[in-house]
């Protein structure tokens, strides 16, 4: 009976060391796994932070777009001024981009004769520091359109039999706010490109019935509009086809001196 106890002790100390050792290490691995899932989900977390924050929200600091946006914004501001010291032209194309107007026997069309005068003048007056806007016969920029003129360009008939009169004609219109003024254009247009063409003169009231009496309906009331009809494809072929340069000098000059020319207060 007194033997038993002897032999107890010792399975007793081996089987408590043995769970120790083989927990130690369990607990060492399960610890360095819980550190790394907590460093990712750190990083995660800071991650997600960074993308969320935006330090120009924060700081109120300029965006470059919006500055960009804003210097472009700024610019355009600055065109009007231009325009309101007179430094715009409008020029429009009789029939262009619309009927091309009269198609004589020989093929010549006056739409392309129209251009071409339109071209050469706009060459004169942008040389001289003016901006210039060429129209065709219907385009929106017409609605509502400010500038120091506006002038539209036709050609006369190119009938054969018989033959229209040589000459070129001026037409405004009298519903136009600015009577003056249209009239102080009118003459000068008138005077300077008969100077250039010799083509004898007549003038014309553009009556509401008239397929160019839009160009004074649409424009601005505060424009100068007149019309220009430069002659005939007939009879003053020679004069507008085989001499453009004086006819589009005539029409750079009247607008000149409608412009640089002021009426005495």
């Amino acid at each position: 009976m007194e033997e038993q106890p002897k032999t107890d002790p010792q399975p007793e100390e081996e089987f408590s060391e043995e769970p120790y050792l083989e927990e130690a290490p369990r607990r060492s691995n399960y610890t360095v796994s819980r550190g790394v899932q907590t460093v990712i989900s750190i990083a995660i977390l800071m991650a997600t932070l960074l993308t969320l924050w935006n330090p120009r929200r924060v700081l109120k600091t300029p965006d470059l777009e919006a500055l960009l946006r804003e210097h472009a914004l700024q610019q355009q501001e600055k065109t009007p001024q231009t325009t309101d010291e007179g430094s715009r032209i409008g020029l429009l194309v009789g029939h262009w981009q619309d009927n091309q107007g009269e198609v004589c026997a020989d093929g010549l069309v006056e739409a392309d004769v129209n251009l071409n005068i339109i071209n050469r003048a706009a060459q004169t007056l942008v040389a001289m520091g003016y901006e210039v806007d060429i129209f065709p016969e219907f385009d929106l920029g017409l609605l509502n359109y400010r500038g120091a003129a506006l002038v539209a360009v036709y050609s006369g008939s190119c009938a054969l039999s018989p033959p229209p009169p040589s000459g070129f004609k001026i037409g405004t219109s009298l519903t136009m706010q600015n009577p003056d003024e249209v009239n102080r254009l009118a003459v000068c247009l008138a005077e300077a490109y008969q100077e250039r063409t010799r083509l004898a003169f007549s003038y014309e009231v553009i009556n509401p019935d008239h397929f160019s009496y839009h160009i004074f309906r649409d424009i601005h009331p505060d424009t100068p509009a007149v019309l220009i009809e430069m002659g005939s494809l007939t009879t003053d072929r020679e004069v507008i086809v085989g001499q453009a340069d004086s006819a589009a000098n005539g029409v750079a000059s009247g607008i000149l001196c409608f412009i640089e020319s002021f009426p005495d207060d």
